[in-house]
């Protein structure tokens, strides 16, 4: 089996931090499935005896923990949580409760780095939660639990602190970085 395809398909799952799709895969690579599928099931083999193993579910690929690594991770995930949360952690959970739903991409703007291990360490700690997009079934977003309202002691997010000036802010940045991304027309740059 090719080892490129193998190394390809390593690196993209491990950036994704998340399942991907066969087809999501298949767009990323721009190969045909038959030789996605090939790649993954010989990076599978590949990962057995490891510290990491590829998992499958009907639709999904994702790197996990090796099986037999279990109570190691357990204890570190306990350890996590027994921590107080980082000043990344923080402004993170900060964007996620003004906007209210966000994607990562959104996030990783705002903050300006990978926000990837935050996010799993606020979804452990039931702070946030991850549901698909309505209007784009590749993008998930990121959104406050009722848990977290209730640790902070408010019903809704409009009792947050100058909520209001935050959103708006949050969301002419937003507007800014769109259209700075835009590209112009050729009439526009004469």
């Amino acid at each position: 089996m090719n080892t490129e395809l193998e190394k390809i398909l390593e690196a993209v799952l491990f950036w994704r931090g998340e399942p991907m799709t066969l087809p999501e895969l298949c767009r990323a690579l721009k190969l045909p499935s038959v030789d996605v599928k090939k790649g993954l099931q010989s990076l599978k083999e590949k990962l057995q005896g490891r510290g990491l193993s590829l998992i499958q579910t009907e639709d999904e690929y994702a790197f996990a923990t090796a099986p037999d690594t279990h109570e190691l991770i357990e204890r570190l995930r306990k350890e996590e949580l027994a921590r107080d949360l980082g000043k990344a952690a923080l402004e993170t959970l900060s964007i996620v409760l003004y906007k209210e739903r966000v994607s990562r991409r959104d996030i990783e703007y705002i903050r300006g780095v990978n926000s990837t291990a935050i996010l799993r360490s606020l979804l452990i700690r039931g702070l946030i939660e991850r549901r698909q997009s309505e209007d784009d079934e590749r993008v998930f977003l990121y959104r406050p639990t009722i848990d977290l309202l209730s640790l902070l002691g408010i019903s809704s997010f409009e009792e947050l602190p100058e909520f209001k000036e935050i959103r708006t802010e949050l969301s002419v940045a937003q507007t800014t970085a769109v259209a700075a991304e835009t590209p112009l027309d050729d009439e526009d740059e004469n």
